[in-house]
């Protein structure tokens, strides 16, 4: 009797320590290393601001390319340029996204970038 209770005892505790491993590892890559911005940040001249996936194999992305602002299509035929977007909208745009992704403002960036970069589109458009 006694060793079933051992038995359990160590079930409780090995399933006690994977929630505290889990747990530590979702607030080390959503919580730490966000906000370090380690990705991309080895002094590259391309960075990819913004991607929203379109389906399993298509997805949109807004690249800065040398301080030049680009949203491109991605699929399995390669990369097309969408748009050339206004360099001070999309900066702002960027902005926006990062304040409301800390203070944990959900459903913003699909819907404030999407605005944001259909302006910036538009702008161009009128300007040309």
């Amino acid at each position: 009797m006694e060793s079933g209770l051992n038995f359990i005892w160590m079930m409780i505790q090995t399933i006690f320590a994977l929630a505290v491993v889990c747990g530590l590892a979702y607030l080390l890559f959503r919580v730490v290393l966000p906000k370090f911005n380690l990705v991309g940040s080895g002094g590259n001249m391309v960075r990819v601001v913004d991607r929203v996936q379109l389906d399993a194999r298509k997805s949109l992305c807004v690249v800065e390319v040398a301080g030049k602002w680009m949203l491109v299509g991605v699929s399995d035929n390669g990369v097309q340029l969408v748009a050339e977007l206004d360099s001070e909208s999309a900066r702002i745009a960027e902005e926006e996204l990062s304040s409301a992704r800390d203070s944990g403002a959900g459903g913003f960036s699909t819907a404030a970038l999407t605005e944001k970069i259909a302006q910036s589109i538009g702008k161009k458009r009128e300007g040309k």
